[in-house]
């Protein structure tokens, strides 16, 4: 009796392969390992309580539910939760980020922005701004100005050169001032900020 070699019969183009790892799927130089080095020297667990559930499903892990959202945010300034969740299914930086967690809900995410994060989410900016201004040794008590364009509009003549606003420095400092004055008076006073403003 012949038997048949047939050893390739449940081969599939689309069977999973090695490296099981994602991390290794992903370029060296994306921003999603810059991004993970920030957020993990931040300290997340004062904004989020750990609370005692004994019933009903495991819980999601809020931390890495804020680190997609922002993620989301820096790279490609997405509003919508359904984006956010179909990159958690999809985007192989969004599946590193949640770290073996299934891919949460639209609606998961929309009760952790309005339930944990509308009190909490400009003192995580401070930590973030914190951390990083340290880390770069960033000084915040000067401002510089070198020669670089900046394009103000989209338009032909609307280019700004160091030497115009030496020349024009007071005109400068009063239109900021009125600026800061009317942000402070129109926007920012009803979220509780207030931009800080200086004599010269």
């Amino acid at each position: 009796m012949r038997l048949t070699n047939n050893t390739n019969g449940n081969y599939t183009t689309r069977q999973l392969k090695l490296p099981l790892e994602i991390e290794k799927l992903i370029d060296i130089s994306d921003p999603v390992y810059t991004f993970c080095e920030v957020m993990d020297h931040i300290d997340l667990s004062r904004y989020f309580v750990e609370k005692g559930y004994k019933t009903g499903r495991p819980r999601c892990d809020e931390q890495k539910l804020l680190k997609v959202i922002l993620f989301a945010f820096m790279e490609n300034c997405i509003c919508s939760l359904r984006e956010i969740e179909k990159f958690c299914r999809n985007d192989i930086r969004f599946l590193y980020l949640l770290d073996g967690m299934k891919a949460p809900s639209f609606a998961t995410f929309g009760n952790i922005i309005r339930n944990k994060l509308t009190d909490s989410i400009e003192r995580i900016f401070e930590d973030i701004n914190k951390y990083i201004f340290e880390k770069e040794q960033v000084d915040l008590g000067h401002a510089y100005i070198d020669g670089t364009k900046i394009e103000a509009n989209a338009n032909r003549y609307t280019w700004i050169w160091k030497e115009s606003c030496t020349k024009n420095r007071r005109k400068i400092f009063e239109k900021i001032s009125h600026l800061i004055d009317a942000m402070n008076h129109e926007v920012l006073g009803y979220l509780g900020v207030k931009l800080e403003q200086k004599n010269e």
